[in-house]
């Protein structure tokens, strides 16, 4: 069931979710329009159902619920450009997943969520966060949020937000999706051609260019970087400036409920900088957007967030900078236990609103 969910992190290569196969397709369209999800409601936020394996086969048994648990979902933009180099949720699946939460699930800030874990409530919850800061998050996300009521987070990248720049994994897809050459001879460890003849080819190479630079010290990143870009041919003409929040949006949201959290400065693999170089990412994207809001920022999420990217032993310098909890992109449910510095987001990535909810229905029950 977990496939799909791990699809699709919070990367910037664009992904293309796995899709169900046409009988979990017909089954999730039946349970959707059955009286089935109102019935396995009480029943999903009381009893837990644990799978386990013998090697005789899977083995399934219920349990009521004996801990508080969490779940967390991540967005990053919210539009109907339907722009496979720059991946997005529409705006008509996005209502109709923010309907089903509302309607479906107990729905809470992050904020709420962290003091669910230390508490004694073992009804589960669901926490919605939106990375980076897009401004589309104010124009189609901000209302379908407020409709329904759902306080989300969005995590603000404020170096982007203050220059107007886009982020420097935008600028590389629009290379890719811009270009005119046919292909791209890059020297990385060992010299590969990346052909991109077809759009196919271009989003193939994006996306394997981009995970060998995730892998890439920050200076090395940053130069092979621009050596791409150079030999990718495309001039800068400015059609990526101005497509992050405004510091109004975010003060106007603020003050509808919606919370904020950072993001860092320029959206770098923490893995990959200096302790110094992290402290700085970290601890003046929290100054800015304090100043700006005029309230602590008590939440961080980490760029890409594998523990590859970020790092587990740079934990303790986001906590240093006065983050009291952090979250991750590694899949997983959240319970006490979870570290408040590695809290767990994910999926599902569904195309349809009846694939969502038999996702999330099953994520709840079995706590997978």
């Amino acid at each position: 069931m977990k496939g799909l969910a791990t699809s699709q992190t919070a990367g910037s290569a664009p992904v293309k979710p796995i899709e169900m196969g046409w009988k979990q397709k017909a089954i999730a369209q039946c349970y959707f329009h059955s009286p089935l999800p109102a019935l396995v409601r009480p029943f999903r936020d009381r009893y837990r159902l644990s799978v386990s394996s013998d090697g005789k086969g899977r083995r399934f048994s219920i349990g009521k619920r004996n801990e508080p648990s969490a779940r967390i979902l991540i967005y990053h933009r919210v539009n109907d450009d339907n722009d496979p180099f720059f991946p997005a949720i529409s705006t008509t699946l996005f209502e109709q997943e923010m309907q089903l939460l509302r309607r479906r699930h107990t729905v809470v800030s992050l904020e709420e969520l962290t003091s669910h874990l230390a508490g004694e409530f073992t009804k589960p919850v669901v926490a919605v966060t939106l990375d980076d800061g897009y401004r589309d998050n104010y124009h189609n996300a901000f209302p379908i949020l407020e409709r329904y009521g759902i306080p989300a987070t969005i995590f603000l990248t404020a170096g982007s937000m203050d220059s107007g720049e886009p982020l420097w994994f935008e600028t590389l897809a629009q290379g890719f999706k811009k270009t005119s050459r046919e292909f791209l001879d890059l020297d990385i460890g060992s010299r590969e051609r990346f052909w991109m003849r077809t759009q196919t080819e271009r989003l193939d190479a994006h996306g394997r260019i981009f995970a060998v630079l995730r892998c890439l010290p920050d200076v090395e990143r940053r130069q092979w970087l621009g050596c791409a870009l150079e030999q990718l041919e495309v001039r800068e003409d400015g059609e990526l400036r101005d497509r992050m929040l405004t510091w109004d949006q975010v003060r106007y949201m603020r003050s509808r409920g919606i919370h904020f959290g950072g993001h860092t400065m320029t959206h770098p693999f923490l893995s990959r900088l200096t302790s110094e170089q992290i402290t700085w990412e970290v601890a003046e994207c929290k100054r800015r957007i304090e100043a700006e809001l005029q309230i602590a920022v008590p939440h961080f999420a980490y760029p890409n967030g594998r523990e590859e990217d970020f790092g587990l032993s740079n934990k303790h310098l986001i906590r240093g900078a006065g983050y009291r909890a952090a979250v991750t992109s590694i899949w997983g449910t959240n319970y006490g236990s979870t570290d408040p510095m590695e809290l767990r987001r994910g999926g599902p990535w569904e195309p349809s609103a009846a694939q969502f909810a038999y996702k999330l229905d099953w994520y709840q029950l079995a706590n997978d």
